[in-house]
């Protein structure tokens, strides 16, 4: 597009006065000249104008894209933190089955070491007579 020459146009426009009968508008003169400058002043103000408005469209599509994304990260970093939690309460979870594991073994050694204990009691042959001679007594007395 050709940019205006406003210093050209104002050297034209104070040196040059309007003829008797109107404006001289011939190829080549200093009107003329005015005249197709004031034309590509008007096509490039029109080609302005739809700029503007094409980059004003573009920018209410860069802000909405901004809010989306600010939203779409809102709603990631919430996610992250819930992903946090939640591995968290996994690893307490797991962290009590591995104590009740460890509870469960500690009872049952000790079942093992109460049964061997049993194991190794002997009965005694004059304990059990004293037990057959006591239960004979009670139903003596009973009868």
């Amino acid at each position: 597009m050709p940019r205006l020459d406003t210093d050209a146009i104002e050297r034209v426009v104070t040196r040059t006065p309007l003829p008797a009968g109107g404006a001289d508008l011939r190829a080549g003169s200093p009107r003329s000249d005015i005249v197709t400058a004031c034309a590509a002043t008007v096509d490039e103000l029109k080609a302005s104008r739809l700029l503007i408005d094409a980059l004003d469209a573009e920018n209410g599509s860069l802000k909405s894209r901004l809010e989306t994304e600010k939203r779409t990260t809102a709603i990631f970093t919430e996610l992250n933190e819930t992903r946090k939690s939640e591995t968290e309460a996994l690893r307490n979870a797991i962290f009590a089955k591995n104590e009740t594991i460890v509870a469960r073994d500690a009872v049952i050694a000790t079942q093992d070491k109460l049964i061997e204990a049993l194991k190794a009691k002997k009965p005694n042959p004059w304990r059990r007579i004293g037990d057959i001679l006591l239960g004979v007594g009670v139903m003596a007395v009973l009868r």
